[in-house]
């Protein structure tokens, strides 16, 4: 296989592991807040000033980590479209080859990028 689609295959994967671990950075935070949603669901009573303003609060704060959220997203539908076009790149460039060939050929190199 060309050594440039190796090296876009490893592209592809230092971009997937950098997002990803930007992901894994708000996972704790997200946690805490679907906590204490749940927290508050069991005490909810009419009228609760308190526990509605602890509602606003965590909402403000859930949308802010969307906010944050969104670009890690956008960059992954990204990098599926590129893998996609990579492998559509091989098969079209050595059809020969099959699915598995490629995983073969290309996984070693990938296992090299670490999370």
């Amino acid at each position: 296989m060309d050594k440039k689609f190796i090296e876009q295959a490893k592209a592809i994967r230092r971009e997937y592991v950098k997002n990803l671990n930007g992901v894994l950075k708000y996972e704790d935070k997200i946690n805490k807040y679907k906590d204490e949603l749940t927290e508050i669901e069991k005490h909810l009573e009419p009228n609760n000033e308190s526990l509605l303003q602890k509602m606003m609060e965590i909402e403000k704060n859930i949308n802010a980590i969307e906010s944050i959220m969104n670009p890690f997203t956008k960059r992954v539908k990204r990098l599926e479209k590129d893998a996609d076009q990579l492998f559509d790149n091989i098969r079209e460039r050595h059809p020969e080859l099959s699915t598995q060939d490629i995983q073969n050929e290309l996984i070693p190199h990938l296992k090299e990028i670490k999370f």
